[in-house]
């Protein structure tokens, strides 16, 4: 299949065919072809797929699929993604942020660090894990990706 030459119709009706199947190979396929045609209509489907509680332990690609497209008003959600995703959705998500970080408004960077903030209280009360790679690692990361204390180009 040429994804060039995908019609609307066709992306469509693979956007509906992605919502319902249980496959996961064609679950994850699905949104590369989108990132790869740019098709920017299915960031909601693809977030509303990363977010759903049976794919927690399987959703990384979906993820990833979303940094080529144009997901800018979608800061929040990977955000929250930082906060509560598994390692490589998560890791996928703060590359997103890297990205997204230094063009978001004063408005939205406010409400990212509150959510930030929040979590990070919680996780340093509750998290076993605070090393390395852990939740509250990431979360602490983001917090100053955000306030623009870290180099953009900086890595995790």
């Amino acid at each position: 299949m040429n994804a060039e030459s995908l019609t609307d119709e066709d992306k469509e009706e693979l956007l509906r065919f992605f919502m319902v199947t249980k496959n996961h190979v064609i679950r994850n396929q699905i949104p590369l072809i989108f990132s790869d045609i740019k098709y920017n209509k299915a960031i909601p489907f693809i977030i509303k797929k990363i977010n759903d509680q049976n794919l927690s332990h399987d959703n990384g690609s979906l993820v990833y699929a979303l940094e080529n497209l144009e997901v800018k008003n979608y800061f929040i959600e990977f955000v929250k993604m930082v906060c509560e995703m598994e390692y490589e959705p998560r890791y996928q998500a703060y590359e997103i942020l890297r990205k997204l970080a230094p063009a978001i408004s004063s408005e939205i960077r406010e409400n990212a660090l509150a959510l930030l903030e929040e979590r990070r209280i919680l996780l340093e009360i509750t998290a076993t894990d605070k090393g390395p790679d852990s939740s509250l690692d990431f979360v602490e990361h983001s917090i100053e990706l955000i306030k623009g204390e870290k180099n953009y180009t900086e890595e995790l």
